[in-house]
């Protein structure tokens, strides 16, 4: 077989996975058998450029045609898999999508994302029109982008949680290096200053790290679909993804990880520097730890965001501090500690 051959065989095989994982109801067994196959890199390739030509044909053929009439019934899913897998058959038709790729590429085929965003100590939820729910937790900033291809959403600073409504077109989050896929589900991503934390709480997502690639024929961004390392979570798992590829999975209680929807922030057994950098998210007013001995002292319990004086108040009961305030800063000094 020559490379022309085999570049041929793995672009068909490509354009049948492509299709087959445009199905709604497509199972996890699915999902490894694709993953397994996907592990030679000339076959991620090569579906990596399956993805990024028909997202960005498809943009272009429906602003071509203004739209396909609302009174047409549906196309059959089984029937619209198998036209797609027959039409990109053939190194032919990828040089085809090549030269269409070209002209869309600089006519502005790409559809203006949508931005949200919340203040410090904000919350706000927003409705996508897929019925998708996303709520947007204190300072937290994202763009959404829809195409019948691809729901694309990404999340540049922040935490957010993503009730995500069924439907044909894959469900994707990126944030930081990672991408996460959602096959129906409920979960949450905090994009923190060292990284990423992705937790599941209700159906089933993938997530892999997914460096920044350049798009089919250099044109654009783009990312790759899918990981061999990609890991598939169950309800309650917790990814943490440093940002030096570092991943550590844990279990989390789904409620306690929903508590900051109601105000509330749970620490176990963290450091008192922890736990003031995850409240100082929630308020203006900030909280200092000046002595590294008393920063590293540690602390569980339960406490309101948004309430620096009260978690001051607190930490006051329980330890040597003493509490001195400036303007919107509150620093706690170690009581046995010099008086600057």
């Amino acid at each position: 077989m020559n490379d022309n051959d085999a570049e041929t065989g793995r672009l068909d095989a490509a354009a049948r996975w492509y299709s087959e994982l445009q199905d709604p109801d497509v199972d996890l067994e699915t999902w490894d058998a694709f993953r397994a196959w996907e592990r030679d890199p000339d076959n991620a390739e090569a579906y990596r450029q399956i993805e990024a030509s028909l997202a960005i044909v498809d943009q272009g053929l429906r602003a071509g045609r203004g739209g396909a009439s609302p009174d047409a019934p549906p196309e059959p899913a089984k029937r619209t898999r198998l036209r797609m897998a027959t039409w990109l058959t053939g190194l032919a038709a990828v040089l085809a999508l090549a030269a269409t790729v070209f002209v869309l590429a600089n006519t502005g085929a790409n559809p203006a994302p949508l931005t949200y965003a919340t203040a410090v100590g904000e919350q706000r939820s927003v409705t996508l029109a897929d019925g998708t729910v996303i709520t947007l937790n204190t300072d937290t900033a994202l763009d959404v982008a829809y195409t019948s291809r691809e729901r694309h959403v990404s999340l540049s600073r922040g935490q957010a949680l993503f009730e995500v409504e069924k439907a044909k077109a894959p469900f994707i989050v990126e944030a930081g290096t990672s991408r996460t896929r959602a096959l129906g589900t409920q979960f949450d991503i905090y994009a923190q200053p060292a990284g990423v934390a992705v937790t599941l709480l209700e159906g089933s997502v993938s997530v892999s790290t997914s460096p920044e690639q350049k798009s089919l024929f250099g044109f654009g961004k783009a990312t790759h679909p899918a990981d061999p390392k990609a890991k598939v979570l169950a309800p309650g798992d917790r990814l943490e993804i440093a940002d030096d590829g570092s991943q550590t999975v844990s279990r989390v209680e789904p409620g306690a990880a929903l508590q900051w929807r109601s105000g509330i922030v749970q620490f176990d057994d963290v450091t008192l520097a922890d736990a003031v950098t995850e409240l100082n998210r929630y308020s203006t007013t900030k909280i200092r730890v000046s002595d590294p001995g008393l920063a590293a002292e540690r602390l569980s319990g339960t406490f309101p965001t948004g309430e620096p004086e009260a978690f001051v108040a607190n930490i006051a009961l329980f330890l040597p501090v003493r509490i001195e305030r400036s303007a919107s800063l509150i620093t706690l000094v170690s009581d046995n500690a010099s008086a600057p």
